[in-house]
């Protein structure tokens, strides 16, 4: 109680290791196996960790970490770990709860939508995985994805024709690595592109090719035509060739790639037009070598071509856009087989119906014409034609006149043809349909034409007379003939429808007449025309004059072709004074007296009086003389007679006439003379009488004068008495 013992021999044990501190676990996400550290535990040699869930797997290490494998995928672990030496095992350290890297998806399927090359992506649950990241990736390196905590989801927007690789990742907040294995799936094929028809216009097939389409294993092209036809061709090739297609048609292609589950999609549509169809019910008519073709019309056609193809080898076309042309310049006298041809943009239609025709015979040659001038008859005679029936003759005149005639034989005789034209005569075969060739025309000309209304006038001034006519068809030269009473007096040709024949013969009769001349023939000769000349002038005028008249008689020769006279007196104040008579004499008017006139004769036609004799002058009678006045000289016992000068008088004689009848005279060449010796105491009338070589002139008005009864001396003689009234006597 007091006191310890000493010591005994020591003996050393050593107490249980320490539990593990500060464990911790990490997943390898890419290796699948756990890692699990911890502090070292005094005590311990050795350490065990050990990972439980649906499966318990441990690991042994001599320091602080190892790794536990074989694990569940997707499981939650609890992990301990207990520290071990050579006799104990420490307690377990508290527990690390630790999951697992979640299951790998299985059971991948793909449903792809072919109208949209969408993809609906599924797998089955997947242990451990929170959600899942599905991804795409294809042969052209496009890649798409799409995330979800479901079992399937969406991937749009493929790209068509590709190859993707499907793989579905699960997550689960420790890792994302656990990636599921490739499935493999194709999108739908793409579309074909760069689709070409061409039509070969010579089997009338349709080929269709086309660029080759990614994802593509074959091909449906389909060909429906507007008509409700639909034909489709199956190849693994990128070409397709119809032979079967409707003519006239437009047919719409489509091409569409296939890959055994999907067709393409958005296929473009390709529009394309066969080959025409024949021309049916081909019709021709024949017109002499002309062929007027009709037929029924044909669809997508352009244009067409009629052939007509004759017995002797010629061929002739016509091209139209219309269902009737008209084919030229056919043969005469051959059968012609006719067929339609339709052409579309770039091909032609087989042939179609056909018929025959027969053109008409050939015109006859050798025609030959000729003018019989007299009648104007024409004979036409021509060369025989093959295959003719019968013959037309036509003459066609310039003016429009028509004859025609229908004969047997080969010669004929045309007696209606008009003057001075120029006829066109064909001859026109005729078969028995009555379509005929014309012949090349031959031209004649007919004889010309008689002038028609030659007129004349006569220009009385030169005595030349002027004539017309009208233009006669056909001449090109006329005659003109004039004629007078003894022979042809003048014959000349001229170009014109016009002339003049100068200088006639007075007082001629003519006849003028005018024929019409071209190269060959001559007309009749035309209607007369009557011409009389000019009057010859009329010639030994002779004038007397009645110089108590004071009137003249003029007379002259017959003046030929003159059909009355007019003989004028003239005077030099302008009086004029005329007889008119159809004899060679007659008496003017009364003239006016002292006047010296100048005489001459015209001679007259109904159309000229222009043929004027030579003139002659006559002096008329002197003219009364005017104005007397005398005056007594008591002292002398003359009486002084004054009076007015008298046209045309040379000397005058002046009378004193007294109640029983004496007279006294006084003569003078001036206008007074003086009387004397006159007996006093009477009274007496003075008259003047005025004269000249051949007349006297009436005497004046008379003048009256009283001679003085008594004569006185005056005692105043410087007064003279005249002035003095007699009362002073």
């Amino acid at each position: 109680m007091q006191c310890n013992s000493s010591h005994s021999s020591a003996f050393t044990i050593k107490t249980v290791p320490c539990v593990p501190q500060n464990v911790d676990a990490h997943v390898d996400c890419d290796a699948g196996f756990m890692s699990v550290s911890w502090e070292l535990s005094e005590g311990a040699t050795s350490y065990t960790a050990t990972a439980e869930g649906s499966n318990v797997q441990q690991c042994s290490a001599n320091d602080t970490l190892c790794e536990i494998t074989d694990l569940y995928c997707g499981e939650t672990y609890t992990i301990t770990v207990h520290a071990q030496d050579d006799s104990c095992d420490s307690a377990e350290n508290p527990s690390v709860t630790m999951k697992t890297v979640s299951c790998i998806p299985q059971n991948l399927d793909v449903q792809l939508d072919c109208n949209t090359n969408d993809a609906s992506v599924s797998w089955t649950h997947t242990k451990g995985a929170v959600s899942y990241s599905a991804t795409a990736e294809g042969s052209d390196g496009d890649t798409v994805s799409c995330d979800t905590a479901n079992r399937e989801c969406q991937i749009n927007d493929l790209h068509c024709g590709q190859m993707y690789n499907l793989t579905v990742t699960a997550l689960d907040g420790v890792c994302d690595s656990s990636q599921s294995s490739k499935f493999e799936f194709s999108s739908a094929p793409c579309a074909p592109q760069y689709i070409y028809t061409n039509l070969d216009c010579d089997t009338k097939s349709t080929s269709v090719s086309w660029e080759k389409s990614d994802g593509a294993v074959w091909y449906v092209t389909t060909a429906e035509g507007q008509d409700g036809h639909i034909t489709m061709c199956n190849t693994t090739e990128t070409h397709c060739h119809f032979l079967d297609l409707h003519c006239s048609q437009t047919y719409f292609i489509t091409v569409k790639a296939m890959d055994g589950y999907c067709q393409s999609i958005n296929t473009s549509i390709f529009e394309t037009e066969t080959v025409p169809c024949p021309p049916q019910n081909v019709q021709a008519d024949c017109e002499i070598v002309t062929a007027f073709v009709t037929w029924e019309p044909s669809n997508r056609t352009v244009s067409y071509t009629a052939t007509a193809e004759g017995s002797d080898g010629h061929t002739a076309t016509c091209t139209t856009s219309e269902t009737n042309c008209l084919i030229p310049d056919l043969h005469c006298s051959q059968i012609y087989n006719i067929a339609v041809v339709a052409f579309g943009e770039n091909c032609s239609s087989f042939q179609g119906s056909s018929c025959e025709i027969r053109t008409a015979p050939c015109a006859p040659d050798e025609i030959i014409a000729n003018v019989d001038c007299n009648s104007n008859r024409v004979e036409v005679s021509w060369g025989r034609s093959n295959g003719a029936m019968s013959y037309d003759i036509t003459a066609e005149g310039s003016d429009g006149h028509t004859h025609s005639h229908n004969a047997t034989e080969t010669r004929y005789e045309m007696l209606d043809l008009h003057c001075g034209q120029s006829y066109n005569i064909t001859v026109t075969t005729l078969s028995y349909s009555r379509n005929g060739i014309s012949s090349t025309s031959v031209q004649i000309q007919t004889a010309p034409c008689t002038p028609e209304n030659l007129t004349a006038e006569l220009n009385c001034d030169s005595n030349a007379v002027s004539f017309s006519w009208d233009d006669t068809d056909g001449a090109k030269l006329y005659t003109v003939t004039a004629r007078d009473s003894q022979q042809v007096a003048a014959l000349f040709n001229t170009s014109d429808t016009k002339a003049q024949i100068p200088h006639l013969q007075c007082g001629e009769f003519y006849t003028i007449s005018v024929l019409a001349m071209d190269n060959i023939c001559k007309s009749p000769q035309s209607a007369v025309v009557n011409v009389h000349a000019v009057p010859c002038n009329p010639q030994n005028v002779d004038v007397r004059l009645d110089c108590n008249l004071n009137t003249a008689l003029v007379s002259w020769d017959y003046s030929k072709g003159a059909l009355w006279y007019t003989a004028i007196t003239e005077g030099p104040n302008g009086n004029i004074q005329s007889c008119r008579t159809s004899e060679t004499s007659c008496r003017t008017p009364m003239l006016l007296c002292g006047q010296l006139y100048s005489v001459y004769v015209i001679a007259s036609d109904s159309t000229c009086n222009q043929s004027q004799s030579s003139i002659v002058e006559i002096q008329t009678a002197p003219c009364s003389p005017q104005n007397v006045s005398a005056y007594l000289d008591c002292t002398t016992q003359t009486t002084s007679v004054l009076w007015e000068q008298s046209d045309g008088a040379m000397f005058y004689t002046a009378i004193a006439e007294g109640m029983e009848g004496d007279r006294y005279p006084c003569n003078a060449t001036e206008t007074n003379c003086e009387i004397t010796d006159l007996p006093c105491g009477q009274i007496y009338s003075i008259t003047i009488l005025a004269m000249d070589e051949n007349c006297t002139s009436l005497p004046s008005p008379a003048f009256e004068i009283q001679t003085v009864i008594l004569c006185y001396k005056l005692k105043h003689p410087a007064v003279n008495p005249i002035d003095t009234d007699q009362s002073s006597y």
